[in-house]
């Protein structure tokens, strides 16, 4: 989500508003690890009972999910490019909540127009991800608030569409995942210096956090 966009990389605000037409649900999550640091599988519960999700991925078979949460199991054959379709945000919530530690599915989920549902914002915005791209539950006292905001969205086209803002300044950064090795070459050379004189310590001490279960 870096450069200046052109053309044949970014993703017009015309795109968004023409795929608003199939997003008729509300939460979707791929998840297959059930049992994790970060405890997301607690907090995935939690928001269930006051949004609607679709939990697709393995875990929906041995987890016990909230009241509106809808278990979809996809036959071999089926694809996933329906739900993705159909969903307004996807739950990005990672297996550990740690400083420098984002997975490929943040981006890959943005760009295919979900809202992604994080649960730290600093974790995002300290890697300067646009603030105003994704939604985070430590921006609500309570789950349940995170789940009506979110209730909100679905029926309200125009504030949904301010999370497309990025749109306009960034790239598709689905585009770019071949180029990782060029952009982190760039980054040394033109990146802000850092000095870490304990590397071990540095990675094992202080960089967790846990998941607020309220």
């Amino acid at each position: 989500m870096t450069g200046k966009p052109d053309k044949n990389s970014t993703i017009s605000i015309e795109e968004v508003q023409a795929s608003l037409k199939k997003k008729t649900r509300g939460a979707l999550i791929f998840v297959s690890n059930c049992a994790t640091p970060s405890k997301r599988e607690q907090l995935i519960k939690q928001l269930g009972q006051y949004t609607e999700l679709t939990v697709r991925g393995g875990c929906e078979a041995r987890l016990s999910f909230g009241n509106k949460t809808r278990k979809f199991m996809c036959k071999a054959d089926c694809s996933d490019d329906g739900l993705i379709a159909t969903h307004r945000f996807y739950i990005s919530f990672e297996n550990s909540l740690c400083n420098d530690y984002i997975t490929e599915k943040f981006f890959l989920r943005i760009s295919q127009k979900l809202v992604p549902i994080v649960v730290k914002r600093q974790l995002y915005e300290a890697v300067h991800i646009p603030s105003d791209s994704f939604i985070a539950l430590d921006d609500f006292k309570t789950v349940k608030e995170l789940g009506d905001y979110m209730n909100y969205l679905r029926s309200n086209d125009t504030a949904y569409l301010k999370y497309f803002e990025w749109t306009k300044h960034y790239r598709n950064p689905a585009k770019y995942v071949g180029n990782s090795l060029c952009k982190l070459c760039e980054d040394i050379h033109m990146g802000e210096k850092m000095v870490i004189k304990d590397i071990v310590k540095y990675y094992k001490e202080g960089q967790c956090f846990s998941a607020p279960v309220t």
